[in-house]
C-alpha cells in the first residue's frame, strides 16, 4: 500500500541501525512503500524479504515506478550509482520509518494478544469507551470500527489482524487527526515477529491466553509464546499496564517474567491471586451474570453474553478501560450493555427451537471450550466445522478428536480450503474421531452441512456452527465464493424450511 503525504527527506528518519547515504538530506520522500507496483515519483521503496517472494527482485521496477531511494537488507550489493538506505532488520525499519512518517497517535494505545479473544476484548473495550462517551476506535479482523464512524475502514477491510507498517502507522495517525483519543488494537503474533507494531506508542497490553495455532509459521510453541511476550518485553512503554489472564499457564509464567519493568500489572481470572476475580459465573435465561471481586470489593454483574470464555474477556475489556481513565463505576455499569461482534457467538433460534451459535473458533482450546460448556444444555450438541488449508496441519486431528468428544454429531465439511485439496484436509479432520463414537459425518458443500445439522436438531438442542465466524466468503484456491454462516442460517429461518 502507498499513502501520500507531505514531503520528507530520507535523512528525517533516524533510527537505530539505519545506515543512510550520504547525500540522505538531499533525498525527497513523498511516499513510501513495499510494494513496488505502488512505486511512485519520490516514493522511498522499502525491499522485504518474505516466505515467497523477495522485495530485493523488485527493485528495478521500483526505481522505474519513481522511487527516490531504496531500503536493502544490509548484506545487499547488487545495486550501484542509486541512493541506497541499508538496515540488519528491514522489517523493524520499516516500521519505525512509517511511525516517523505518519506521526500522530492517539493518546491512548491498548493492544491485545493471545490465541483466543482478542476481536473480542478489542470490541468490548472500545464499546466500553463509546458508551461513556469517548472518542475511539478498534483495529484488527473486524476492520476499523470507530466512535464516531470514519471512512478510512474502506482502507483495511481485508481480514488481516495486524496491518503491514505502512497502513498501521497511516491509519493510526489519521485516527489522531479526526480526534480519536483512544485505540484498540489486536495485536497478532505473525504482526509481533514481523515488526509491524514497532513505533506504535502502546500503553496498555492485554494477554488473554495460549494454545495450539500457528505452528505452521512458528514451528514451536515455545517461539509462537516467544512473539506474544514480545508485546510486552518490547514494545509495552515503561510507565504502561499490562492486563493479563492469570487462569492461562503461560500467562501466569509472563505475569512473573515482567514483574522487573516499570509496568503496571493487572491480573485477571478465576485464579485466587487475581486483582480482578471473577468468583462465579451463573447461567441465567441463558445469560452470563457474574460475581467478582475487584481490589477487595465484591460485585455483580449481570451480562447480554452467553458463553462463559466471552465472560473472561468483558473482564479484561474492563480492566483495560479503567487503566485507560474510564472509572471502575462506569466501566461496570457498562457490562449490560455489551454486545458480542460479528461471528463471536452470534445467536440465533431455528423453527424447531434449537439455538445456533456461529463463532470463529478455529483452534482445538476455543472449539473444545464451547463445547464442553455448551454439553451441561439438557439437549444433544450438533457441530459444523472444518479446517482453513494451506494453515497449521498439525490441528486438524485434534479438531476431530476434540469434535468427536464432545458433541453429538460433527459435520464435517470445507472452512477456506485455499490451494489445498478439500478432501485431504476434511480426511484428516475425520481421522481424529473417536472409534467408538463414529459421530463425525463427511459433507463438503458448507451450506448443505448446514441445512443437514438444522434440520436434525429439535427443540433444547445447540447447533455449533464453526470455524469462519463473520467472514463473508468460502476461498477456493483463487476463487472467492461469497457465503457467510450467519446470513445463511438466518435465510433458512426466514424461508420457512427449517
Amino acid at each position: 500500500m502507498i499513502i501520500q503525504r507531505l514531503k520528507m527527506h530520507l535523512s528525517d528518519f533516524k533510527i537505530p541501525d539505519l545506515i543512510l547515504p550520504e547525500n540522505a538530506d538531499e533525498i525527497p520522500i513523498k511516499s513510501i512503500t513495499s510494494d513496488s507496483r505502488y512505486s511512485t515519483q519520490d516514493c522511498m521503496f522499502i525491499a522485504i524479504k518474505g516466505n515467497n517472494k523477495d522485495g530485493h527482485d523488485y527493485i528495478d521496477e521500483a526505481i522505474s515506478g519513481g522511487a527516490s531511494n531504496v531500503l536493502v537488507d544490509y548484506k545487499y550489493k547488487k545495486l550501484k550509482g542509486f541512493p541506497v538506505a541499508k538496515a540488519k532488520n528491514v522489517r523493524k525499519a520499516l516500521a519505525l520509518i512509517s511511525s516517523i512518517y505518519y506521526s500522530k497517535q492517539p493518546n491512548t494505545v491498548a493492544a491485545v494478544t493471545g490465541t483466543n479473544g482478542k476481536t473480542s476484548v478489542c470490541s468490548f473495550l472500545n464499546q466500553i469507551w463509546k458508551i461513556n462517551k469517548f472518542k475511539s476506535a478498534s483495529l484488527g479482523t473486524l476492520g476499523l470500527k470507530s466512535n464516531p464512524t470514519l471512512n478510512s475502514s474502506k482502507n483495511i477491510q481485508n481480514n488481516l489482524t495486524t496491518q503491514d507498517p505502512v497502513t498501521l502507522h497511516n491509519c493510526i495517525s489519521e485516527l489522531k487527526l479526526k480526534g480519536i483519543d483512544l485505540l484498540a488494537l489486536e495485536a497478532s503474533s505473525h504482526g509481533l515477529e514481523q515488526h509491524r507494531l514497532d513505533g506504535v506508542k502502546i500503553s496498555l497490553a492485554c494477554f488473554t491466553n495460549l494454545s495450539h495455532d500457528h505452528l505452521d509459521y512458528h514451528k514451536s510453541i515455545e517461539n509462537y509464546k516467544n512473539q506474544k511476550f514480545r508485546l510486552f518485553k518490547e514494545l509495552l512503554q515503561d510507565g504502561g499496564t499490562a492486563v493479563i489472564n492469570i487462569d492461562d499457564k503461560y500467562g501466569k509464567e509472563l505475569s512473573h517474567m515482567i514483574k522487573g519493568r516499570n509496568i503496571n500489572i493487572v491480573t485477571y481470572g478465576k485464579s485466587k491471586e487475581a486483582k480482578w476475580k471473577i468468583d462465579e459465573i451463573l447461567d441465567i435465561n441463558g445469560y452470563k451474570t457474574l460475581a467478582v471481586s475487584i481490589s477487595g470489593k465484591k460485585f455483580v454483574l449481570s451480562t447480554a453474553l452467553n458463553s462463559n470464555f466471552q465472560v473472561l474477556n468483558v473482564i479484561a475489556a474492563a480492566a483495560l478501560a479503567v487503566a485507560s481513565g474510564v472509572s471502575l463505576d462506569h466501566a461496570l455499569n457498562t457490562l449490560p450493555n455489551i454486545v458480542t461482534p460479528d461471528g463471536r457467538m452470534q445467536e440465533l433460534i431455528s423453527l424447531k427451537g434449537a439455538k445456533i451459535y456461529i463463532d470463529f473458533c478455529h483452534t482445538p482450546d476455543a472449539l473444545k471450550n464451547i463445547l464442553e460448556e455448551k454439553n451441561n444444555s439438557t439437549g444433544k450438541v450438533f457441530l459444523v466445522i472444518g479446517c482453513g488449508g494451506n494453515r497449521d496441519t498439525k490441528k486438524r486431528k485434534m479438531i476431530g478428536k476434540i469434535a468427536s468428544m464432545y458433541s453429538y454429531k460433527s459435520i464435517i465439511t470445507d472452512d477456506n480450503p485455499r490451494n489445498e485439496n478439500p478432501k485431504k484436509i476434511r480426511s484428516e479432520i475425520l481421522d481424529g474421531g473417536l472409534k467408538n463414537k463414529n459421530n463425525l459425518i463427511e459433507i463438503q458443500d458448507r451450506k448443505q452441512a448446514i441445512k443437514k445439522v438444522l434440520e436434525e436438531a429439535e427443540i433444547s438442542d445447540v447447533v455449533i456452527i464453526a470455524g469462519k465466524g463473520h467472514e463473508q466468503f468460502q476461498i477456493y484456491n483463487d476463487k472467492k465464493i461469497p457465503h457467510n454462516d450467519f446470513e445463511f442460517c438466518k435465510s433458512l429461518i426466514s424461508g420457512g424450511g427449517l
